[in-house]
């Protein structure tokens, strides 16, 4: 997880420990890819909890341009929403929560997108900025 408010961050990756998930903590976007890239065994899923939603997307484009962890699961909570939230679709996060959320809605939110099987991520993304996906030819 990577978070700019030490507080928050502790309390989100808190939550995570409680549903059974192992978690790191990392309080700026450059430990945080840091410790991203240099992972043994990769992690699963990051989550991203920046007071701008800008950095968030910023954390993750990083991560979609690294060949070693562009396939990391990522899931944005974000302060605001707006055109962020369509920006981070396209961007390729694989979930977005905005402040403020349930506990409960974000432990569901982190499970959907580690249980999302890697061959429906692209058309989940596609389904939330609203592009149709045609059938496959028959």
């Amino acid at each position: 997880m990577v978070a700019d408010d030490q507080d928050a961050g502790e309390l989100l990756a808190r939550l995570l420990d409680r549903a059974g998930w192992t978690t790191d903590l990392a309080f700026s976007a450059a430990s945080g890819l840091n410790e991203l890239g240099g992972a043994s065994p990769p992690y699963v899923a990051v989550v991203l909890d920046m007071a701008s939603t800008a950095a968030s997307i910023d954390v993750l484009r990083s991560i979609r341009e690294n060949p070693a962890i562009a396939g990391t699961r990522v899931v944005i909570c974000a302060k605001e929403d707006g055109s962020s939230r369509g920006a981070a679709w396209i961007t390729g996060v694989d979930g977005y929560l905005v402040h403020p959320f349930h506990a409960d809605e974000y432990v569901a939110e982190v499970a959907a997108v580690v249980a999302r099987p890697d061959d429906e991520r692209d058309d989940h993304r596609q389904r939330q900025i609203g592009l149709s996906i045609p059938d496959s030819p028959a």
